[in-house]
């Protein structure tokens, strides 16, 4: 029998992933009894439901380091489009949405395509081919959607 890294570890990240989620199905109904006091006072009251309604702070409220005008183009996890491991970035993580993928930029940075995308904040996780030194490659979840998407040029904000 051949071991095979790559299910080994999908097996180990889907099967923490359920006893994850059998263990919040447990704890979180327990938690929010202990938390849901029926006596608290009305101002207490109004603070908690303000908290709740505030909206999320957003991480790149200052200017952006450097603004660009780059082509974009966009791919998906397909072994014809990435290298023979199409479900993790250069950096390792796993994809998911809002990743892009930059050579001249280092890991980690936050960019946003606000012409195109608006206020959606990218991070940099994942390389492209050396003979694109230059341009950014969007992360789509279909084949569909990255050919959809083709090539643009667009305005780039660097956090």
């Amino acid at each position: 029998m051949k071991f095979n890294i790559r299910q080994s570890v999908n097996n180990t990240f889907f099967g923490f992933g359920g006893i994850l989620l059998a263990l919040n199905s447990i704890v979180f109904p327990q938690t929010m009894r202990y938390f849901a006091v029926p006596n608290r006072p009305a101002e207490v009251q109004s603070i908690i439901a303000q908290a709740a309604e505030a909206p999320e702070e957003d991480t790149l409220k200052e200017k952006p380091k450097r603004v660009l005008w780059v082509l974009v183009t966009a791919y998906s996890s397909t072994p014809d489009q990435t290298d023979d491991t199409p479900f993790y970035t250069a950096n390792g993580a796993h994809v998911s949405d809002s990743i892009v993928a930059a050579n001249f930029l280092k890991f980690g940075t936050k960019v946003r395509f606000p012409d195109y995308f608006g206020d959606k904040e990218f991070s940099v996780e994942d390389r492209m081919n050396a003979r694109f030194p230059n341009h950014m490659d969007i992360w789509f979840p279909t084949r569909a959607a990255a050919m959809a998407f083709g090539l643009r040029k667009l305005k780039v904000e660097i956090y």
